[in-house]
């Protein structure tokens, strides 16, 4: 399957697939990556992925607390926020897992965070499907597509059509949870703040709302990664 064949069935423009010059969006990316990473290796991108989803993908229940959390990323973000976001308490049900609706099966829909009165979400997108579901693709056509032609590109190739991919399955997600918020009647006013990344968590949130925050994308780095390898199994 070709490159452009996907992005039909993803809706994708393949006009930003060109990672030829210097000054695409997908090689400006890349540099932000390296300098925030400490300029480490990613050639293995694809396979780092994979593994930071299946590590997500799973309910991670605080020992310390008993607190239930969709993933070990947003735990260590209630923590970050504890730490850095003055008088932030984490209370479910008004700071922490906000109720926003329901889903076609009576499942509650939740808002990971309510902080000083904006909505945010820490959502990596997912690339890779579990046991509960593709990935962030619509469905399994989408996401056969993807892996299609993943398998079938170099690793640089693969690198910025995962970036491609990857701001359309954010774009779409943000849409979706917007559009739900937008019916309910108390929080449609309300900001909401979608997080893809580590870095995106900082720059959107705790430069905003923290106070005595580590000063470097570097730092910050560091302690994510301290906080994710403390937390106990």
């Amino acid at each position: 399957m070709k490159i452009h064949t996907a992005a039909n069935v993803l809706d994708l423009d393949p006009q930003q697939f060109d990672s030829s010059s210097p000054h695409s969006e997908h090689n400006q990316r890349r540099q932000r990556k390296k300098q925030a990473s400490g300029n480490r290796d990613l050639s293995d991108a694809y396979e780092m992925r994979d593994i930071n989803a299946a590590e997500d993908s799973i309910d991670y229940i605080s020992p310390a607390t008993g607190v239930k959390f969709c993933s070990r990323s947003e735990a260590i973000c209630a923590e970050l926020l504890r730490r850095y976001v003055p008088h932030f308490d984490l209370r479910e049900g008004l700071t922490f897992q906000v109720p926003i609706g329901r889903d076609q099966r009576g499942n509650v829909l939740a808002v990971d965070f309510l902080v000083d009165g904006v909505l945010f979400e820490y959502h990596p997108v997912r690339l890779f499907k579990n046991r509960r579901r593709f990935g962030d693709f619509l469905s399994k056509q989408e996401y056969r597509a993807y892996v299609d032609v993943c398998h079938s590109l170099s690793r640089d190739q693969r690198e910025f059509f995962q970036d491609s991919v990857k701001a359309r399955l954010a774009k779409n997600y943000f849409t979706k949870r917007r559009a739900l918020l937008d019916q309910h009647p108390t929080y449609r006013r309300m900001e909401l703040v979608v997080a893809n990344s580590p870095e995106d968590f900082y720059v959107l949130i705790l430069k905003r709302f923290g106070k005595n925050i580590p000063r470097s994308m570097e730092r910050f780095m560091a302690i994510f990664e301290e906080l994710r390898e403390s937390l106990p199994e």
